[in-house]
């Protein structure tokens, strides 16, 4: 579940050749940065006017078309200096952008000292995304030093907001922890509180830590033993989702991770999400064989090519005071709903959250779900309901919690609740345990819904009157209220 908030639709089928080539990392980030110049105001900005409008420090049109052609990285002065003049909150553009730049971390290179920073997390305060960019980066400059336990319970810390974050708060928190991990005091005790998730056996939010480990290059011989041997399924949706993100370059390890990944996507009673994932790692080997290159997708089949013409339409319209096409704006919708690649997939829903088309193709989402134009249970419907809890906020919200009072994709709908702002009234989670009394998938949707909202109200509902997820609801409730509040800034 966690995977859906940050963009990440389900798959809907084989893998197959691509007619549409996929939009890489820096195309999207380019496209990203031209699309608010053009369409962040109400009236269109040319190249000139924008460098005129970055004054510190200056720059000039050369520049800017750089950035604009993904010829150039845009620092991340420059993103924050975007994000100002277009009233964007602080940290969104400059994580997106970020991410997509791959190795490089959101942030200044260098930072100042944040003692009052340090001290605020030390005080259990809440301490928002951006925050925590600014304080790894200070505290990872090589001539700082903090002890052992004040390293341990930040990164416990950082580590539990960025489970419960979603969207670009999850990717600034995520290459936050990423810095972290290169650094030797830091690292070290974020392996110690991955392993700690890891080991609850109670916990709701342990495959984005064991993503993590991904970047360990010691942790492998571990990631296999999660995938063939896991204790629970969330064990080995997160082995398989750092295989996809990261594939090992030794071939007898990609000999291995292929013949397991292949025996995974076949077997009888391989549950669908561990299905999908299998899938992902198989396309992530097929894309690193240089023999064999070319990007991936699923068929959308006639009813994914009718909602994919649908939020096409409503983009060009969004478009209309753009003097010249838009060469990648359909091919960024098509790779949101089947790219097999996840890893570029989550990135690219990413990037439709960050561009001024948001609220444009939520509401048409929306309009597709509340019309009936997808069949319910179907594999582009449930794709539907994510990317509006992907891309949606509080007002679209009484479209996905009309899904769950008809009981139409209940798990997809809770899934996409805990993601949009807003809170959920007692009465829709009273509907849903009164219908589905001994429902554990429905349940455990439920819980992860109320979960990621901090709704403590809720979670003693569904410990009370849910036996199967007792437990893990009082899991829920032991987190820290400061990671729940800080969470959301």
């Amino acid at each position: 579940m966690a995977t859906a908030r940050r963009g990440r639709p389900t798959s809907l089928g084989d893998e197959e050749a691509d007619p549409w080539p996929r939009v890489e990392r820096g195309q999207l980030a380019a496209w990203l940065l031209k699309m608010w110049r053009l369409y962040g105001e109400a009236d269109i900005l040319t190249i000139r006017q924008l460098a005129a409008a970055m004054r510190t420090p200056p720059v000039d049109n050369a520049t800017v078309s750089r950035w604009e052609n993904s010829r150039a990285t845009v620092p991340t002065w420059a993103l924050h200096q975007y994000e100002q003049l277009f009233d964007l909150p602080p940290g969104e553009l400059g994580a997106v952008v970020t991410a997509l730049g791959r190795a490089r971390p959101t942030g200044r290179r260098t930072a100042p000292p944040c003692d009052e920073l340090l001290d605020k997390c030390l005080d259990r305060d809440p301490v928002s995304a951006a925050e925590w960019a600014d304080l790894t980066v200070s505290l990872t400059q090589p001539r700082r030093r903090l002890p052992r336990p004040t390293w341990d319970f930040l990164v416990h810390r950082l580590l539990t907001e960025m489970c419960l974050s979603v969207g670009w708060r999850y990717l600034l928190r995520l290459s936050a922890l990423q810095r972290v991990h290169r650094h030797p005091a830091g690292g070290a005790a974020l392996v110690a509180a991955t392993e700690e998730f890891v080991t609850e056996p109670a916990c709701q939010l342990i495959i984005d830590p064991i993503a993590l480990l991904a970047a360990n290059p010691t942790a492998s011989r571990r990631l296999f033993r999660l995938m063939c041997e896991p204790r629970n399924e969330a064990e080995q949706l997160g082995a398989l989702f750092a295989w996809a993100a990261r594939p090992p370059g030794a071939p007898e390890m990609v000999r291995r991770l292929e013949a397991v990944s292949r025996e995974l996507r076949a077997g009888a009673s391989t549950s669908p999400p561990v299905r999908e994932a299998a899938s992902d790692v198989l396309a992530a080997l097929f894309r690193h064989r240089p023999s064999r290159p070319g990007a991936r997708s699923a068929p959308l089949g006639r009813t994914g090519e009718a909602a994919f013409d649908a939020l096409r339409g409503a983009l060009v319209k969004a478009q209309t005071r753009h003097h010249e096409p838009d060469l990648l704006g359909g091919r960024i919708l098509r790779q949101a709903l089947a790219s097999t690649d996840s890893d570029l997939r989550i990135l690219t829903v990413n990037v439709l959250h960050a561009s001024p088309f948001r609220g444009v193709l939520a509401d048409t989402v929306a309009s597709m779900l509340t019309s009936g134009r997808t069949r319910t249970g179907s594999a582009m419907h449930s794709v539907l309901v994510d990317l509006l809890g992907s891309l949606g906020d509080a007002r679209h919200r009484p479209v996905i919690e009309n899904l769950m009072w008809r009981g139409a994709a209940r798990d997809a709908a809770a899934v996409a609740l805990a993601h949009l702002p807003g809170r959920t009234d007692l009465r829709l989670w009273h509907h849903v345990l009164t219908a589905q009394p001994t429902g554990g998938s429905t349940q455990r949707a439920a819980l992860y819904a109320v979960g990621m909202k901090g709704d403590r109200d809720g979670l003693r509902l569904l410990r009370a009157h849910a036996p199967v997820v007792r437990a893990r609801a009082n899991w829920w409730l032991r987190l820290p209220a400061e990671a729940s509040a800080g969470a959301a800034l």
